[in-house]
């Protein structure tokens, strides 16, 4: 029950200090990671493009290497308003501890008071350690879906991905006797975006064979 106690005491209170580092640098994060002109026209927001280079799969009887391979991760997705940063870095990050059962619990005497308060130091160390690591994974979640989705406006210049197909439908009056809806509006993703496997309808910008991004 300490140990609980403390590690979410632990994890609320190095988040906290971790939020204020992250908010101390809000103007460089801001322009680290700039969604707003990923954005499309239609409003949808990239999908995540994962690279791997000098892939090799290997099998009893077989070697298969590929000088580059590219993985869509992530589907394009419609949003309302630009993402930030903070969507990506202070997932998990709470700042209160919010207490369970385990706060009801209460030494009896001294010897389970002191074995209490060894746990409570001991979860209140690994509340703080998680925190830290939940940072460090949003940080590398960060990175590779803003670098994925830089990679997609890439890749598509060059004709190697298609742009999803995106509907539009305009309805002048909707509703029902309650309800009275005008001017209404509907975009849906009809087909998603996809690597195009002829090469012939590439349009390479820069070398796709060790060429740098």
């Amino acid at each position: 029950a300490g140990k609980t106690l403390g590690f979410r005491g632990g994890k609320a209170q190095r988040s906290w200090e971790l939020i204020q580092a992250l908010n101390a640098r809000e103007s460089t994060l801001n322009a680290l990671y700039d969604f707003r002109p990923l954005i499309s026209p239609e409003g949808w927001l990239p999908p995540v493009i994962d690279e791997a280079q000098d892939v090799a799969h290997i099998t009893p009887d077989q070697i298969r290497t590929s000088s580059r391979v590219w993985t869509i991760i992530r589907p394009e997705r419609f949003v309302s308003n630009p993402p930030g940063w903070r969507d990506w870095l202070l997932r998990g990050l709470s700042t209160t501890a919010t207490p369970g059962t385990e706060g009801s619990v209460v030494p009896e005497d001294s010897v389970q008071r002191k074995v209490w308060e060894t746990a409570l130091r001991q979860g209140w160390q690994e509340g703080r350690q998680n925190a830290d690591l939940t940072l460090e994974a949003n940080q590398k979640t960060l990175t590779r879906d803003y670098r994925g989705m830089m990679l997609y406006s890439l890749l598509w210049r060059q004709g190697m991905i298609t742009r999803p197909d995106v509907s539009d439908q305009m309805q002048t009056v909707t509703g029902d006797g309650k309800k009275l809806v005008t001017g209404d509006r509907v975009r849906r993703l009809k087909n998603h975006a996809e690597f195009n496997l002829q090469k012939s309808h590439w349009r390479p910008l820069i070398g796709t064979e060790g060429g740098s991004r």
